[in-house]
């Protein structure tokens, strides 16, 4: 054997199949598929994939660029639902006459109100801790850690090792 065995990727781009896989990947991973559904797609061991995406990085480009899309149309959606929207419902009654079947189709416009949550949501991830309700705790909470007066630890809490944070006092010297 001459050189050394191509692998799938390899053997995708070798075959004209790589352009068709890597746009089946970003499709797929954007519509919130698994890396294991889009292995079985492929026809190949998510092991397999894991090792390609460390060898190829168009490979792995086309997992991230399907995440960033699918987080795009996340965010759109919740802009949509923090701004209102206005949608139309469609009806279709049908109704048996003595001439015979009559169909008739009713369309309402309606309208989604905006929606509180989502604002705060946009509000506090795009502006920062000026939107936050709790504003005053958190900034009360960093003056206290700045000033030495309040650490923050980790301590187990049960035996099924739950972590919470607790705050201890620190007495000034």
């Amino acid at each position: 054997m001459k050189g050394k065995m191509l692998d799938t990727y390899e053997r995708w781009k070798e075959s004209g199949h790589l352009e068709t896989k890597l746009k089946a990947i970003s499709e797929m991973t954007s519509k919130r598929a698994t890396q294991r559904q889009v292995a079985e797609y492929l026809g190949v061991s998510e092991k397999t994939i894991i090792k390609l995406r460390k060898v190829h990085q168009r490979l792995d480009d086309a997992f991230q660029f399907g995440d960033e899309e699918l987080k795009q149309n996340l965010i759109d959606a919740i802009y949509q639902r923090a701004i209102g929207f206005e949608y139309e419902e469609t009806q279709t009654v049908i109704e048996e006459t003595k001439t015979g079947t009559k169909k008739r189709i009713t369309k309402f416009k309606k309208q989604s109100l905006p929606d509180i949550s989502a604002i705060k949501y946009l509000l506090i991830t795009k502006f920062g801790i000026e939107y936050n309700e709790k504003k005053v705790e958190i900034e009360l909470m960093a003056k206290r850690i700045e000033n030495g007066e309040e650490v923050w630890m980790n301590e187990y809490r049960d035996e099924e090792s739950l972590i919470t944070p607790r705050v201890r006092k620190q007495s000034k010297k």
